[in-house]
Formats: structure tokens, C-alpha cells, sequence
């Protein structure tokens, strides 16, 4: 009786060690070795093992798995609609924006930060070519256009309706003038630079009149003349004959005297003194955008998330492709070293590898108790 006791747990002691050995075996043999044995010519079964041996086509598997049923258009597409997501991807957003805006940076760091240098000079640069650009386009256009088919037809009309009111301010402004002490002393000066030229009968007028005495006399009837209706509609006529002749004429025959260097450097310096290149480049970009700031982080940036979901939502099959996610997922896996691959791999279902050898040793040990049993009762 006790011999057949020993003989039973002998039979359970090495079924165990058996069937543990085996399946830790079994598992190493997954990934040892990680060469080929020959001997002689001929290869020795079981070299390489198993993960080596199929490493290419176990990546390929891989990626199709993970293409095919894990990162799918349809799983980025729940991932993106859910609101939790979108909640934490618009807290994270603004936080990153309000975190760049404490920063101080100016735009001229911001471009420069993107390996744009000397921005200043590429912007005036930019500014110089689309001027000269458009001056030449305009020279071509409307060098040789007459004026009155360059000017639109309700300003036309407005100056011609201004003429009247532009006869009354030269005339108001001519008698002011004359009506003044300078403006007589105008015409005291236009009246002996008249006369002296006449000899005796200078002489005459001053023994008879005097200067002063002239001059008094001449202003009332310059002055009279002025506010007379027949100088107004003279002046009126006058203004409007050389108006039309104006309209008629070509913008170039009017502007010939100018020169295009002149004209450019002119144009290009009064734009570069609006717009303040250097100023806008030096300036904080969070006080350039102080004005739009609560839109920004409470309207826009939401907006560009959900614009930015939509979009990849809506072509994520093509991002995947494009990407080429499973030749990635490929090619990392094949280059992943035996020994790295298979410390990854065991790092992950370490708990399950060794409850598989523990089960092989339960196995065994199962085996060896029915086989001791069955020796015992036959022997």
C-alpha cells in the first residue's frame, strides 16, 4: 500500500515536470532561437523559431489587423463625434493657445520661429512688387483712356454740379482779398506798375489824384465787379470749358510730366507709412489680437475643431491611406530586434505565459496521477 502511494506521487511528480517543461519549452520556442542551426548541409528542425521564422508576414498580419478592424474610418469617426472628446480636445486647445499668448512672442519671432527670415525686408519686398505690379497694369489700362471713361459718371456729375458753388468761393475768397489792406496795397502796386510806363500821364495822375486816392477808387469797382452776376456766370463758364476740355483728354497726357521712378518711390513710401510694417512685425501678437481674444478662445477655436473634426471625419479612409498606416506598422515590426520583440511580447501576457506553463504542469501532473493509479491497481 504505501510503496503504491510513492509510486503514485512519483508518477504525479514527473507527469508535472513533464507537462511544465514542455509547455515552457513550447513558449520559448516561439522565439528561440532566434537563428538557424545546421549540421552539416542540413538545416536542424526548429531553428529559427516560430516568431522569428514568420517575423515578416506576422508584421503584415498586424498591419492588416490593425488597419482592417482597429483604426478604422468608422472607429475614428465615433472617437471624433463623441462629446467627451471633443470637450477635452476644446479644453486642451484653448489652454495651449492661452499658454502661447502669455508667452510675449511678436509675429517677427512667430514667422522666424517658422524659418521665415527677415520677414520685414520679404514683407516690403512683397509690398514693392505688388505695387509696381499694379502700376504697371493700370499704366497699360488706362494710360491711353480719356478721363471722362475713367471717372465714374456720378462723380462727374458731382463736380459739375460743385462748379457753381467753386465760382462763389474764388470769387467770396477774391474779394476778401481785395476788399483787405494787403489787397489794396495790390492794387496800388498793379496800378503804378501799369503807369509808370505811360510817362506824362503818370506824372498827371499822381500831381492830380495821388496813389492812395487811385487806388481807394479802383478797389469799390474791383470788388463790384467781383460780386456781379455777369463775373459769376463768366467764371462758371470759363470753370466748366476747361473741365470738359480735361475730361477729354488722356489720363497719360496728364500725367506725363511724372516720372515713373518718382511716382513709385512716392506710392511706395506712402503705403509703407500706412501700413507700419516694422511696427505690426514688432508687436505682441496677443495685443494684435486683444480686440478678437473672447471671440477667439470662446467662438473661433471651437469652430476650427469642429471644422478640423469634420474634415478628417469626413476623409479619414484617405488620411489612413494616404498615411499608409499598415506599411508603417509593417516596417516598425520588422524592425524591431529578436530579443526586443520578444521581451515586448512577454512583458504583455506575462501573467498568461506562465499560468499556461503552471497549466501543463497541473496537466501533467493529472496524467502522472491516473497513470500511477493504473499501475497500481494492475501491478
Amino acid at each position: 500500500m504505501q510503496n503504491g502511494i510513492w509510486l503514485i506521487l512519483f508518477m504525479v511528480f514527473i507527469g508535472a515536470a513533464i507537462g511544465g517543461f514542455t509547455n515552457f519549452l513550447a513558449i520559448r520556442m516561439l522565439f528561440r532561437p532566434y537563428k538557424t542551426f545546421f549540421i552539416g548541409k542540413r538545416q536542424l528542425p526548429f531553428t529559427p523559431g516560430l516568431i522569428p521564422k514568420r517575423q515578416n508576414e506576422l508584421a503584415a498580419q498586424i498591419g492588416k489587423l490593425v488597419v482592417s478592424h482597429l483604426v478604422t474610418p468608422e472607429s475614428i469617426q465615433k472617437k471624433l463625434s463623441e462629446e467627451t472628446f471633443k470637450n477635452d480636445m476644446e479644453t486642451w486647445f484653448t489652454g495651449k493657445l492661452k499658454s502661447f499668448l502669455k508667452k510675449g512672442i511678436t509675429l517677427e519671432q512667430l514667422l522666424e520661429k517658422f524659418h521665415i527670415g527677415n520677414p520685414l525686408g520679404k514683407v516690403n519686398s512683397f509690398i514693392d512688387k505688388k505695387i509696381e505690379k499694379k502700376y504697371v497694369s493700370i499704366k497699360q489700362e488706362f494710360w491711353q483712356r480719356e478721363i471722362h471713361d475713367i471717372m465714374p459718371e456720378e462723380l462727374i456729375g458731382s463736380i459739375h454740379e460743385k462748379i457753381p458753388v467753386a465760382a462763389d468761393q474764388i470769387i467770396q475768397k477774391t474779394s476778401e482779398y481785395f476788399s483787405s489792406p494787403e489787397g489794396k496795397d495790390k492794387i496800388k502796386t498793379m496800378i503804378e506798375d501799369f503807369l509808370k510806363g505811360r510817362g506824362r500821364l503818370w506824372n498827371m495822375i499822381q500831381m492830380f489824384i495821388g496813389n492812395d486816392s487811385l487806388a481807394e477808387k479802383v478797389q469799390p469797382e474791383i470788388i463790384k465787379f467781383l460780386n456781379s452776376a455777369g463775373t459769376k456766370a463768366m467764371l462758371i463758364n470759363v470753370i466748366e470749358s476747361e473741365w470738359n476740355k480735361i475730361q477729354n483728354k488722356p489720363l497719360g497726357e496728364m500725367l506725363n510730366q511724372l516720372e515713373d521712378e518718382k511716382l513709385l518711390l512716392y506710392i511706395k513710401r506712402f503705403v509703407k507709412d500706412t501700413v507700419q510694417s516694422e511696427k505690426f512685425l514688432k508687436q505682441d501678437i496677443s495685443e494684435l489680437i486683444l480686440p478678437f481674444r473672447d471671440t477667439l478662445e470662446e467662438t473661433l477655436a471651437p469652430r476650427i475643431l469642429e471644422s478640423a473634426g469634420i474634415y478628417i471625419a469626413q476623409r479619414s479612409g484617405e488620411i489612413i491611406e494616404r498615411f499608409q498606416v499598415e506599411a508603417i506598422i509593417r516596417e516598425q515590426i520588422e524592425s524591431f530586434s529578436l530579443p526586443r520583440l520578444e521581451e515586448l511580447v512577454i512583458s504583455i501576457a506575462k501573467k498568461e505565459l506562465v499560468m499556461i506553463t503552471y497549466l501543463g504542469a497541473i496537466l501533467g501532473g493529472a496524467i502522472g496521477l491516473i497513470q500511477g493509479i493504473i499501475v497500481w491497481l494492475t501491478s
